[in-house]
């Protein structure tokens, strides 16, 4: 399916792990990640030796959000990234050669997908468990053009309110919870594990909303480029098999993945990592409606909101052929997966 030219800047960059004892014929792969508990995969897959026992030389590469994210990618900072759908969308809508190669977590089997945000309001908000429609009039703080942004304005429309309902807010994740307890804002939206961080940080704040954005489709994905295609295949097959892998060890292992993610996303309690980690669904796989949901239910929303550049067909930036190779040549990997059905399964 598919294929899609840079700009952008690059932002910071910070290299914080490889494996020491990578096999002399392992090939190198870096890897765009940042700090949210569903890029879980990644750093176990460096600290459990997964990554170096499929042949690779990982390293990490740490970014704020995935518009950074994006940026080095295109700059040839990494080969793959693990991020949001939202930055990914609004980055082929502004023509960037951006590839979708698999879902860092997400559920083949379902048309909707917002399991890893929430909406989350301070002690004086006022507002209630459930109560979006309570947002009108209120301060609400997310990071701008990521997915903590998508899933506040889709549950916005869910609820019958528009943007221009609120004030919105542009703050980094990290500064979040901070911002909640000042009461610089009432609420915020934002993706674990800043959200429960929020609920335990914040004394007397409420999860209004968790997941349940019927309008929103925003599975993670794992990205590359139209280049690192035609250049590192054989990177991209290895990487998606051993990512397969990582994501299954994370399926298995939720407390001590925490405990892992604690050496790669500081500020978070060892707590509130065990249960924001179980937020996600780490899932890889695509099917048919990784391509119709962008299609019937993103790309139309983000258009709605101004968020996109303009239409497009998600088949231009989509390329099953590795996530399919990894499910082809390591079936065990997802053996405790429910079986996607033939309807919807990609061939």
């Amino acid at each position: 399916m598919g294929r899609f030219v840079p700009s952008l800047l690059i932002g910071a960059l910070v290299i914080l792990g490889s494996p020491a004892a990578a096999p002399a014929q392992a090939l190198q792969i870096r890897i765009g990640a940042a700090g949210a508990t569903d890029h879980a995969p990644v750093f176990a897959g460096v600290e459990k030796g997964i990554f170096a026992k499929h042949g690779l030389d990982a390293k990490v590469i740490m970014y704020p959000t995935g518009v950074e994210a994006i940026n080095g990618l295109l700059a040839g900072a990494q080969e793959v990234n693990v991020m949001g759908s939202v930055p990914f969308l609004a980055g082929v809508s502004n023509g960037l050669p951006l590839m979708l190669i698999g879902h860092l977590h997400g559920d083949p089997n379902r048309t909707e997908y917002t399991d890893n945000t929430s909406i989350v309001a301070g002690p004086k908000a006022g507002i209630k468990v459930g109560d979006v429609k309570a947002l009108k009039g209120k301060r609400v703080a997310t990071p701008f053009g990521a997915g903590g942004e998508g899933y506040l304005l889709g549950m916005l429309a869910q609820n019958g309110l528009k943007p221009s309902d609120i004030t919105m807010l542009n703050v980094k994740p990290s500064d979040l919870v901070t911002a909640l307890r000042n009461g610089d804002a009432d609420a915020i939206a934002i993706w674990e594990p800043w959200a429960s961080t929020a609920t335990v940080q914040v004394p007397g704040s409420v999860r209004v909303a968790a997941g349940a954005c019927q309008g929103c489709y925003d599975p993670g994905t794992i990205l590359t480029t139209k280049k690192v295609i035609a250049e590192k295949a054989e990177v991209l097959r290895r990487f998606m098999v051993a990512f397969s892998e990582a994501q299954q060890w994370v399926r298995q292992n939720f407390d001590a993945a925490a405990e892992i993610n604690m050496r790669w996303i500081p500020g978070v309690e060892l707590d509130v990592m065990k249960m924001a980690i179980r937020r996600s669904n780490y899932d890889s796989r695509m099917s048919k409606y990784t391509h119709d949901m962008y299609v019937e239910k993103a790309i139309p929303f983000l258009l709605g909101q101004k968020r996109l550049k303009q239409s497009f067909d998600p088949a231009i930036a989509i390329d099953v052929q590795f996530y399919l190779y990894a499910e082809k040549t390591a079936p065990q990997f997802y053996a405790d997966l429910p079986p996607i059905p033939d309807a919807i399964r990609l061939k």
